[in-house]
């Protein structure tokens, strides 16, 4: 998640406590949107597992540089 980090609601919801997203000292609570946001990130993982996969061993375009990116695209 970039410089974010999640936490996940501990397994004994009686604590009270939700999952959160952490950044720099500020804290955002997933009070209602917590387990849709797990899900986003399992179906993340799995994409990025999928295509990790697929592209093991593939050639990279001649449009890329040696790192592996292309050349046009910028980082965000």
């Amino acid at each position: 998640m970039g410089k974010w980090t999640f936490t996940p609601a501990p397994s004994d919801r009686a604590q009270g406590e939700t999952a959160a997203l952490h950044h720099e000292g500020l804290k955002i609570d997933l009070n209602y949107s917590s387990s849709i946001f797990e899900d986003f990130l399992e179906a993340m993982s799995s994409i990025r597992h999928e295509f990790n996969r697929r592209s093991h061993g593939a050639a990279l375009p001649a449009t890329c540089g040696t790192d592996g990116r292309s050349r046009q695209d910028s980082l965000v």
